[in-house]
Formats: structure tokens, C-alpha cells, sequence
């Protein structure tokens, strides 16, 4: 049984950085998991994320990136989902707002334009603070990362910088490109959407480099779109394939992560 998780803080680029935690209920060195949040935030359906993982014998630290932005919280969670795809996915802005309430039309517009200003390159070295912390602790063992959308987006980048992990699993998170890919030092698992074309069109690629540098990446595409793993509080969601990527994250974390962890105690 995982406790119900607590803020935390630890020391990031240019300050301190919050972090939701949850603890197993095991004596540890604990088996370590880095839990990042998709674009919408670190929100109440990510803290439930991390005790369930909590639950399944991990430490789960969830890195708030958006911890010194208190713009972030003047958003609802549906505006920035709504305003997120916006550029990416919808090319035709007035007819994409006209869908939704007038009410609503400005928020989503402003989630969008927030959206595109946040510091995005420097995310990464939060969570490469994230991962030296917890590298200093002594309750911590063996680290893994897993992360959504946005966050997915991070696993990959923190893999390739050569970070000491044991796994990583990237659920719809565009690759950061092949450069640095003989630097990957742990197995990968990915989950993409099918209707996700911009991102998963591009995971072929990245997989055969992949391969050629000898790297193990797994990685599976689901009949459903970007998202779909989110949450069922998401229109995205798709409950099929969450479940089975789920699954799946689950058994490739008890070999590649739990096992490790035990192994080395």
C-alpha cells in the first residue's frame, strides 16, 4: 500500500522546483521512477498517476516543470488541452474556435499562445536536476523515467544525454532527433497513436537508428490519437489501448527497472 504522496521540493536551474512524491510500501533503496506530466500540467489526474505507480513498488517522483510559472495556474486544464493542438494539428484557427463556446474562445487562445512561449529547450534540465537528486539520495536505488506527451518528449532527451538510467518508457513524445542516440544507456519502450501522424511517422526512423547503434527500443502504435493515455477526463482518452500500453509499461518496468533494483541490493 503506496502513502497518498506529498510536495517536495529540489533545487533546479535558477531555483527550486516542486515534486509530487509517492512512496511504496517496502523498505528501501527504493526502485525509482521519474514520472513526467504531459503539456497540461501536473494535475490532479498525474498525482494519481504517480501513487499508482507508487502502489506497483516504485518511489515516483513527479517533477512539476511549471513550478516557477505562476501563469500556469491562471488556466484551466481544458483550455490548454483545447489550445495545445492549436499549429500543430489545426492549421484553420477561426474555424477550429468557432467549435466551441464564445465563452471559452479567448481562454483557448491564450492557453495556445502561452503555450507557445514557454522555455520548452530549457525543460530538459529539470528533469536532469530531477535525476541528480536523486542520484544523491540513499533511498534511492536503480532510476527509470517514464513521461506523456511533452513528457515523453523529455524521457527521449534525458536518454540521449547520456543519463544513468535503467528504463525509459515514451508514451506519444516526438524523438529529439538521431545525433546522439550511441549515448542511450538503457532499454526504451514507447506507445504511439496511429492518427498521431506528425509524431508517429517519425518513430520508424528513429527506431532503425536505433537498432544500428545497438540500442533496445520497443515500441508499439495503438488505433487511437495523441493523447490517448492521458486520462479518461480528456476527450483523447482512449480506453483500449490505455489499458494495454499500460499493461505492457507495467511488465517492461518489473524487468527492466524492479529487477535491477533487487539485483542490487
Amino acid at each position: 500500500m503506496a502513502d497518498q504522496g506529498e510536495w517536495v521540493e529540489f533545487p533546479g536551474p535558477g531555483g527550486t522546483f516542486k515534486a509530487f512524491v509517492a512512496r511504496p510500501d517496502l523498505p528501501s533503496p527504493w526502485p525509482t521512477l521519474i514520472c513526467i506530466h504531459a503539456a497540461s500540467g501536473l494535475d490532479a489526474h498525474h498525482q494519481n498517476v504517480t501513487r499508482g505507480f507508487a502502489a506497483q513498488g516504485y518511489f515516483t517522483v513527479s517533477p512539476n516543470i511549471y513550478s516557477p510559472d505562476p501563469n500556469y495556474l491562471t488556466f484551466k486544464l481544458e483550455d490548454i488541452e483545447d489550445g495545445m493542438i492549436i499549429g500543430t494539428r489545426i492549421k484553420d484557427v477561426p474555424a477550429y474556435l468557432a467549435t466551441f463556446p464564445e465563452s471559452r474562445r479567448a481562454e483557448i487562445l491564450r492557453a495556445h499562445h502561452w503555450m507557445e512561449a514557454r522555455p520548452q529547450k530549457g525543460f530538459i534540465h529539470v528533469i536532469a536536476a530531477c535525476h541528480a537528486w536523486l542520484k544523491s539520495r540513499r533511498d534511492v536505488g536503480a532510476i527509470g523515467v517514464i513521461g506523456y506527451c511533452m513528457g515523453g518528449r523529455l524521457v527521449a532527451e534525458l536518454a540521449v544525454s547520456g543519463a544513468v538510467l535503467a528504463a525509459g518508457v515514451i508514451y506519444y513524445g516526438i524523438d529529439p532527433g538521431v545525433a546522439n542516440v550511441a549515448k542511450i544507456r538503457c532499454p526504451l519502450l514507447g506507445h504511439y497513436g496511429a492518427t498521431d501522424r506528425h509524431i508517429t511517422d517519425r518513430v520508424p526512423g528513429w527506431a532503425a537508428a536505433l537498432k544500428a547503434a545497438g540500442k533496445d527500443f520497443t515500441y508499439h502504435i495503438y488505433e487511437a490519437g495523441h493523447g490517448f493515455g492521458n486520462g479518461p477526463h480528456l476527450s483523447a482518452y482512449n480506453d483500449a489501448a490505455a489499458k494495454l500500453a499500460h499493461a505492457r509499461t507495467y511488465e517492461f518496468l518489473a524487468k527492466h527497472l524492479k529487477k535491477v533494483a533487487v539485483a542490487a541490493e
